[in-house]
């Protein structure tokens, strides 16, 4: 099951959470892995505590799922989660539910702060089970293999407490710690702990890359009003910056994946910035543009210095922005800029955009 967040079921499921009905019918994973935060465990009278989310944390728990707004606003949607915690901070599945929001909405500062918090808690109660687990869980995603390690060795020493069993058969099911076989064991011994319990998926579904950047292009093409455009582009950089830091620091996601999402997020930022360009043109601020586009001018070189994969959308940008100036000298520098790359890097797609550029300045 996807474990995204779907804001626009927030309002409907949190109005249904605060019925009776809803709490005698539906084990956890009907009202949390709705919500992407957490591993759900059965209500449905399993032996063991650490199977059950109490009455108490289950009814504050509708109020603090009611949050809405935009996904990489961390404070407005952890707090209640931290509030939780704090009116509960003996309770497993407070602290459980406190982690998963930080996983879901924080970036690295955030994750390394939770690690070293739950460090602190375990050193200070070195003989309680729970603060070890909630110390290696927090690991999970950022140091997984540690996090394996000491879940293992506590189930050594309690083979019974399930929780330990439901994160590495979550840890087992995911692609990039995948292992069939432990991942069925683990998956069974939890199940025979807490029956008709539901694992989460392991990480879980990353955000859309954005699609404002896209509409501002074709607000744009229509003949938009400027600054709406500027700002639609801005939005979209600001949102896929977010859904970079949902990649960077977790060890889920292979280098290659990593810098692929950079990559990506990079060549937005050119677009952007043309479309910046653009905008302040047809506005009539053209100091404003041409400083723009000197600063684009500079990057650009700074990247063909480095030999950056992100120097061929720089140098398209370029010339586009130059050819539509009528800055014909300038733009046939980046035509030139752009022959010499392919030469060091042979792409037969580029080089046909390279001739569509080069036959539009000669028109």
């Amino acid at each position: 099951m996807s474990t995204r967040l779907n804001f626009g079921i927030v309002q409907s499921v949190t109005k249904l959470c605060t019925t009776p009905a809803f709490f005698r019918t539906l084990t956890i994973s009907g009202a949390l892995l709705v919500l992407g935060l957490v591993r759900p465990v059965s209500v449905h009278g399993a032996a063991s505590a650490a199977c059950d989310l109490p009455p108490a944390i289950r009814a504050e728990l509708a109020m603090a799922l009611k949050v809405e707004g935009d996904p990489a606003d961390f404070d407005k949607h952890v707090a209640p989660l931290l509030a939780l915690r704090a009116r509960h901070p003996n309770d497993l599945f407070a602290h459980e539910l406190y982690q998963d929001a930080v996983q879901r909405y924080g970036i690295e500062g955030h994750l390394r702060k939770l690690t070293e918090d739950y460090q602190v808690l375990s050193m200070r109660h070195p003989d309680e089970m729970m603060y070890v687990y909630l110390y290696a869980r927090s690991l999970i995603g950022r140091n997984t293999p540690s996090a394996l390690q000491q879940i293992n060795e506590l189930l050594a020493a309690k083979p019974d407490f399930a929780p330990g069993h439901g994160s590495l058969a979550e840890i087992y099911a995911s692609a990039a710690f995948k292992n069939d076989a432990k991942e069925k064991t683990e998956r069974a011994l939890f199940l025979q702990l807490c029956p008709g319990s539901v694992l989460q998926q392991r990480p879980g579904a990353l955000p859309e890359p954005s699609r404002q950047v896209d509409e501002a292009e074709r607000l744009l093409a229509a003949g938009g009003d400027p600054d709406r455009i500027v700002k639609m582009a801005q939005q979209g950089i600001r949102q896929d910056e977010w859904r970079l830091q949902r990649v960077r620091p977790f060890d889920w996601y292979t280098v290659d994946y990593k810098r692929q999402v950079q990559r990506e997020l990079q060549a937005e930022y050119w677009r952007m910035w043309s479309i910046e360009v653009r905008c302040d043109r047809r506005a009539g601020r053209s100091e404003k543009a041409e400083a723009l586009l000197l600063a684009m001018d500079q990057r650009a070189m700074a990247l063909q210095r480095q030999s950056d994969p992100g120097g061929w959308d720089a140098l398209t940008a370029l010339a586009s922005l130059y050819q539509e100036a009528n800055q014909k000298e300038s733009a046939a520098r980046e035509l030139e800029s752009m022959q010499q790359y392919l030469s060091r890097h042979p792409d037969p797609q580029r080089a046909v955009q390279l001739q569509a550029l080069q036959k539009q300045i000669r028109n």
